[in-house]
């Protein structure tokens, strides 16, 4: 059968809330170098969406493998002005003035790594957005930090979202061109 992506706004988002995809959250922030630690709990996790759920242009994709949750990417409209919480160091103030998508999560289990699942989950996000940015937080040490790159993510500053995080990289992509072409 294959892969299925589903798109779900409103209401029907609020699944990002429950199992599996918590579990799926938790397994992937349980890997190195993140392992674990109490940004990632579930509890965190659970109340940083649910709020994040309610924020306007609110979208979730879910990537399922024969009926079964493989992955995930959600975010949300970052109004023009804005920009991300926490330390940070200023973005272009182009980046600033633009709406951007605010990407928060990307995850895929590790048995679907590899096979373009995770690049087709952000392009289902990204695609047919208004926004003429979008923009995502990175960890230097994560290998998803380079595969950003290589799909032409650009590096526009750093921030620690929360005092018990590390710094990430806030990069962004235009959303006028398809992701990772």
């Amino acid at each position: 059968m294959g892969f299925v992506f589903r798109h779900m706004t409103g209401e029907k988002a609020k699944a990002v809330l429950d199992e599996p995809y918590v579990s799926i959250y938790l397994a992937i922030r349980a890997e190195p170098p993140y392992n674990g630690g109490p940004l990632y709990d579930r509890d965190r996790f659970l109340e940083r969406t649910g709020k994040q759920t309610e924020l306007p242009g609110f979208e979730l994709v879910a990537a399922e493998w024969d009926g079964v949750l493989a992955g995930f990417a959600f975010g949300f409209t970052m109004a023009a002005g804005m920009w991300w919480g926490g330390e940070t160091t200023p973005p272009p103030q182009e980046v600033v003035d633009a709406p951007k998508l605010a990407v928060v999560e990307l995850d895929l289990l590790p048995e679907h790594r590899g096979q373009g699942v995770g690049r087709r989950l952000l392009s289902e996000l990204l695609d047919d957005r208004e926004e003429p940015l979008a923009t995502l937080l990175s960890r230097p040490d994560t290998p998803a930090h380079a595969m950003y790159q290589r799909w032409g993510w650009r590096l526009v500053g750093a921030v620690r979202p929360a005092p018990d995080a590390v710094v990430a990289d806030a990069m962004v992509t235009s959303l006028a061109v398809p992701v990772g072409e």
